[in-house]
């Protein structure tokens, strides 16, 4: 009973500390809810109450943000809820998968700890974003399979390739991942299936079912996929200079310089800091080694090696702002599995050569001290300085911005706003102040702008009609004024 009740205690823990960090000052931090978040959320209500999509969005976040808003509002609590939902079940999987493939509690342990504190998957468990829910998709999908493969469950078999059809609906790049990781278990787990043929069968029916709604908006939609088609790799074949490209690309997830010292440039994709830690360096090169001696028998080595050759890719084959944290999100989990087994079998070596079974416990403490040092420093920088200084790549000011024109409408009529978005600014409209009586027009140099009873929405502070009042600033975190509100009497 002890050895159950202490690992359950351990993963609850966990699990507490990831709830900690994914949901801390969530409403502020990212400074400002970006468009992706907001028109992704829209485009589930607009389905779900409507009966048609503003946007071509993949549903599982948005459904699922909208199920959240409907409880906690519209606004960045009820958007990114979600995001810390998944990030807590991601971790739960990665646990459950790594007592799977490793057969090692300690090696499961360590691997959801990792997870629960490197920044790559705190910052990714926070933003309302559609990758949000691709890892617990992808990772439920690879533990039903290598669980039914190991208990000979063939239902959990069965529902595991439904599972994998499901992940193409959580993120884009599931299009890449989903039939690579099935393929990869095929071919390794073939003589299971040369035995168990009705599984297969069944099974790749469920996944042709399950997959073909994505399959048609593909055929059907070409434009869904415009943005995807237009930085790919290869978009103008495959020739020396394209696949130099790639391979520049993909080697640069492997870098120091992205997995330790700065990760992705983008500040939407984190602050500034590696992705991972360096204290997890010995651990994750332990693991490799550690797996290579001793689960080879089992095919775990060569599926982990698979993993972490597979997760660059959905990065490399865009040419768009790479490395790529978001593209690369596959990346997450092996690399915290390998951690996990590098430090049980590292400890497990240095008790046994000392005969000791308390230096185990005193060593795992160790580690856990020196994986929370890094923490302490992502922390500070995290929650301290990301919002001010990421406040321009989340196009801060447009909350505040609403909320001081809610407080006017009821002595105007109209509201005249520059750009606020390249497309979409109904839909800002739409989320912020529903229901308005406002006339927006998205045009300062338009004529009924110098009326009476306009709102002149301006990004400086020169009047741009003579008989306007300033009656208000939108001040970024730095102080630096985004916008300026000027009123017509």
């Amino acid at each position: 009973m002890k050895n159950r009740i202490v690992p359950l205690v351990c993963l609850v823990l966990i699990l507490l500390l990831a709830g900690i960090l994914r949901a801390w000052n969530i409403t502020e931090n990212p400074p400002e809810l970006f468009p992706d978040e907001i028109f992704t959320y829209l485009s589930a209500k607009s389905l779900v109450e409507n009966g048609r999509t503003i946007q071509k969005r993949l549903p599982v976040y948005g459904f699922a943000s909208y199920l959240s808003a409907s409880v906690l509002g519209e606004n960045p609590l009820g958007i990114r809820v979600p995001a810390v939902f998944f990030g807590l079940v991601s971790i739960l999987l990665v646990y459950l998968l790594a007592k799977e493939l490793f057969g090692d509690t300690a090696a499961a342990l360590f691997a959801a700890f990792f997870m629960a504190i490197i920044p790559w998957h705190i910052h990714y468990s926070r933003v309302g974003w559609e990758s949000a829910s691709f890892l617990p998709f992808l990772l439920l999908s690879v533990y039903l399979f290598i669980y039914g493969i190991n208990r000979e469950r063939k239902l959990a078999l069965i529902v595991s390739f439904g599972m994998f059809a499901l992940t193409f609906y959580t993120y884009l790049v599931a299009q890449l991942y989903s039939p690579l990781f099935l393929s990869c278990l095929l071919v390794m787990y073939r003589r299971y299936f040369l035995r168990e043929r009705r599984v297969l069968v069944t099974g790749l029916i469920v996944y042709l079912i399950l997959s073909a709604p994505y399959i048609w908006e593909i055929v059907t939609s070409p434009m869904f996929f415009r943005k995807a088609s237009m930085i790919f790799t290869f978009a103008n074949g495959i020739n020396s200079e394209s696949l130099s490209v790639f391979f520049t690309n993909y080697i640069s997830h492997f870098s120091p310089d992205f997995l330790f010292r700065y990760g992705d440039p983008n500040l939407r994709h984190g602050a500034g800091t590696g992705v991972i830690y360096w204290a997890m360096l010995p651990f994750l090169a332990a693991g490799i080694v550690y797996s290579a001696m001793e689960d080879k028998r089992r095919n775990v080595f060569y599926f982990i090696l698979f993993w972490l050759a597979a997760f660059p890719l959905g990065a490399a084959l865009t040419d768009d702002g790479v490395p790529h944290a978001t593209r690369s999100l596959a990346g997450v989990p092996v690399l915290c599995l390998l951690s996990g087994r590098g430090v049980s079998g590292l400890v497990r070596t240095a008790a046994g050569r000392a005969g000791r079974v308390y230096v185990s416990y005193i060593l795992y403490a160790v580690v856990v001290i020196i994986s929370l040092v890094p923490l302490y420093g992502f922390s500070k920088t995290y929650y301290g300085d990301y919002p001010t200084m990421s406040a321009p790549d989340w196009e801060y000011g447009r909350r505040k911005l609403f909320s001081g024109i809610r407080k006017l409408e009821g002595n105007y009529k109209r509201v005249c706003t520059q750009k606020l978005h390249y497309f979409y600014n109904h839909q800002f409209i739409e989320f912020y102040i529903p229901d308005s009586g406002l006339e927006f027009i998205n045009d300062i140099d338009d004529p009924r702008c110098s009326l009476g009873g306009s709102i002149v929405v301006q990004n400086y502070r020169v009047k741009k009609y003579w008989n306007s009042r300033l009656v208000g600033k939108v001040n970024g975190p730095d102080g630096t004024t985004l916008y300026y509100v000027f009123t017509i009497e």
